[in-house]
């Protein structure tokens, strides 16, 4: 069984200025410059403007809640595959896939960015289903909610490159 989920991501900048951001080598860069167990694959496949965005992390430990510590049956490592595409007037559309290797996990869906009177948003759309028996069920939920603090810490560093970008 699967679980869906949808939530709103919120920022205080143009559309135009956060595409560019989140289609931005650099940025991605920044981000993962500090995460010791991740890897970063950046790509344009589709032209200018586009990206795919391919990360990998180990989980450490003390981060991985108990009930999933218990079926887990290696290291867990988290995948995820973001595409964006060209912006189109004042919308831009996006993909992500993400699996886990340790656990059978699978989350896909879009990302809609628009504007907002504040700035911009993007809305999440996703599916997440883990293949654990008995289990699986409770785990989703806990899914979901990692995608949507990671989510929210990008959030956090793009705004501070943005602060970072004005300064300089």
């Amino acid at each position: 069984m699967s679980r869906k989920f949808s939530f709103t991501v919120p920022y205080a900048v143009p559309v135009e200025d956060l595409h560019r951001a989140l289609t931005n080598d650099e940025l991605w860069r920044s981000r993962f410059a500090a995460a010791a167990t991740a890897t970063l694959d950046l790509s344009h496949p589709d032209g200018a403007d586009t990206i795919r965005i391919h990360m990998t992390e180990t989980a450490s430990d003390d981060k991985i809640p108990g009930i999933v510590s218990k079926v887990l049956k290696s290291d867990l490592v988290l995948s995820r595959t973001d595409n964006w595409r060209a912006l189109d007037g004042e919308i831009a559309k996006g993909t992500f896939e993400g699996a886990t290797g340790g656990i059978a996990s699978q989350m896909s869906g879009t990302y809609e960015l628009r504007p907002t009177a504040e700035g911009s948003e993007i809305e999440v759309v996703g599916t997440v289903q883990v293949k654990v028996p008995l289990v699986g069920g409770a785990i989703e939920p806990l899914a979901e909610q990692l995608h949507h603090r990671v989510l929210r810490s990008e959030r956090k560093h793009i705004e501070q490159w943005f602060a970072t970008q004005a300064s300089a």
